[in-house]
C-alpha cells in the first residue's frame, strides 16, 4: 500500500487560514509499517500501545508526510534555543509543527512564518483552579473562571500554540504572565502580535488553536 496517499486525513483548515492543517486518528495505520527505520525505532521506545501509535503518528508527519508536501526527499531539522525542532536547509523557509490529544495527532504547516498548533481534550483530567494561576495572566484567569471548562481550554491552547509559534515554550515567564488572549475564533494577542485562530473540533469534543509568528 503507498504510505503516502491511503491514510484517511482530516483537513480541519477553514477557507482563508493562511496554513495546511491536517490531523489523523491514531489508529489510521500501522505506523511502524510506514516509517523508515530512524523513525520507526523511536517510536518503538514507547512501550504503551497508544503511546507509541501517537509517536509513529507524529514520526510519519515529520518523514513521509511533510517531505511529500515539500516536494524534497528528505526533511533536515535544527533544534532552536528552546528545544523546537525547526525545519532546516532546504525546508528551512518553512514553519511546521504537531500537537496531539486523546486519539488525534495535528500537523500544522506555513511557509515563512513559525507556526504553532494545540489540540486538547475537554475530557482531559486537570485542576483548572491551580493550573489557571500558574499559566494564564489575571486577565485570562477572569475569563477562564467565568466560562468555565470550555473557555479554560479555549484559552490553554491557544496559550500552548502562542508560546510554540514564538519557541520559547513555558520557559519565557514574562511572556506568560503579560499576555492577554481573549475567547475569540481569530485575534492578535496584543503583546507579542502573534496571531490566533482558534475553535472546537470533533464535535465539540476538542479545542484547537494555531499561532503564527
Amino acid at each position: 500500500m503507498n504510505s503516502e496517499t491511503d491514510i484517511a486525513l482530516q483537513d480541519w483548515a477553514l477557507p482563508g487560514e493562511p496554513f495546511r492543517l491536517l490531523a489523523v486518528a491514531l489508529d489510521a495505520a500501522d505506523w511502524a509499517e510506514r516509517l523508515p527505520a530512524e523513525a520507526r525505532a523511536r517510536a518503538e521506545r514507547f512501550t504503551d500501545p497508544k503511546a507509541r501509535a501517537r509517536a509513529g503518528a507524529s514520526e510519519w508527519f515529520k518523514a513521509c508526510w511533510l517531505p511529500r508536501e515539500l516536494g524534497l526527499e528528505r526533511v533536515e531539522w535544527k533544534t532552536g534555543a528552546h528545544g523546537k525542532p525547526r525545519p532546516a536547509r532546504a525546508a528551512a523557509g518553512w514553519g511546521f509543527n504537531l500537537s496531539h490529544a486523546g486519539d488525534y495527532v495535528v500537523a500544522a504547516l506555513a511557509k515563512a512564518t513559525s507556526i504553532g498548533v494545540d489540540l486538547e481534550s475537554l475530557a482531559r483530567k486537570t485542576d483548572m483552579a491551580a493550573l489557571g494561576e500558574r499559566v494564564f495572566s489575571e486577565s485570562e484567569r477572569a475569563l477562564a473562571q467565568a466560562g468555565g471548562r470550555e473557555a479554560f481550554f479555549a484559552l490553554w491552547s491557544q496559550k500552548e500554540a502562542l508560546l510554540k509559534a514564538l519557541g520559547c515554550g513555558w520557559a519565557n515567564g514574562n511572556i506568560v504572565r503579560n499576555t492577554r488572549l481573549e475567547i475569540a475564533a481569530c485575534q492578535v494577542e496584543p503583546s507579542t502580535r502573534v496571531r490566533v485562530w482558534s475553535r472546537r473540533v470533533l464535535d465539540g469534543a476538542y479545542s484547537l488553536a494555531v499561532a503564527i509568528f
